[in-house]
């Protein structure tokens, strides 16, 4: 082995302070077919339910249903919860089946506190929070740091414009289904917003009050942070769709449990929605 130069050629990285915005980037070719992720069995199962022509198979020994939705070509997937399975899943589905768009569906925690159980977000834009560095006790300093290519890296990513404008023409004649399991009972409402994501299930007020003041989401989760940067970065359009389930708080477990299952619904019966608005 020949001597190592007693100098590196590369610097370390450097970062820009602040909350930087993904730009636009033209989509890479496609096939006619639509991903759409979940995170977990109860996000996915209403979509799975209407699909026709049904085909299970494997990705590295991760399953996924093959078939039509509205007539459209889909496929349906689990990513497992968190960030780093997240980006796991969209990475090689994306890479195996060439999307022309990929959707995000499930329950996300509600940190704006005017929504309520099985409101669903489209999200106009999908944060990371958790991206930067604590400079003092639960107040976040974002910067973008050095990317794959060299780039700095976005702590925001705008959905994509087509299919919020898809999005916006199927919430015109979408339906939820009403909360009659709180009183007074209320339909949901379906609306644009903005979806920000990290890696802890429960936080605490200060934290909360941090991600509100920065970002200014209206609900918060694990996943879609992650689907947006791995979809941005692959040219892949993105839009993610998330119900309100338990409020954000540090210790969700049994509101989580039982708030979950119809804003898991109600995600579900919208992105089937989208699914119709886009076939039409």
């Amino acid at each position: 082995m020949s001597t190592p130069p007693v100098k590196l050629k590369n610097p370390p990285p450097t970062i820009v302070a602040g909350i930087s915005v993904a730009k636009r980037r033209a989509a890479r070719p496609a096939r006619d077919l639509t991903l759409i992720l979940g995170a977990i069995p109860q996000e996915t199962e209403l979509i799975e339910w209407a699909m026709t022509g049904k085909k299970r198979g494997a990705l590295a020994g991760f399953p996924y249903l093959a078939g039509r939705l509205h007539g459209r070509r889909v496929v349906v997937a689990v990513t497992g919860i968190g960030k780093t399975c997240a980006t796991m899943l969209t990475t090689l589905l994306v890479q195996k089946f060439q999307p022309r768009e990929v959707l995000m569906t499930g329950t996300a925690s509600r940190i704006n506190p005017a929504v309520r159980n099985g409101d669903v977000i489209v999200g106009e834009v999908t944060c990371n929070h958790d991206f930067g560095s604590f400079a003092q006790s639960d107040v976040m300093e974002y910067f973008a740091a050095e990317g794959p290519l060299g780039d700095h890296m976005a702590i925001v990513y705008p959905g994509d414009a087509k299919l919020l404008a898809t999005a916006r023409r199927a919430i015109r004649t979408h339906v939820p289904e009403t909360a009659s399991q709180h009183t007074p009972s209320y339909v949901p409402v379906v609306r644009a917003g903005r979806i920000t994501s990290g890696d802890q299930f429960g936080i605490t007020e200060a934290r909360i009050a941090d991600i509100r003041r920065q970002l200014e989401p209206d609900l918060m989760e694990m996943e879609s942070g992650s689907v947006a940067q791995v979809c941005w970065y692959l040219r892949t359009p993105f839009l993610c769709i998330r119900s309100g389930s338990n409020r954000t708080q540090n210790s969700p477990d049994n509101d989580y449990r039982t708030l979950s299952p119809f804003a898991s619904r109600q995600a579900a019966l919208f992105t089937i929605s989208l699914v119709k608005a886009m076939a039409g």
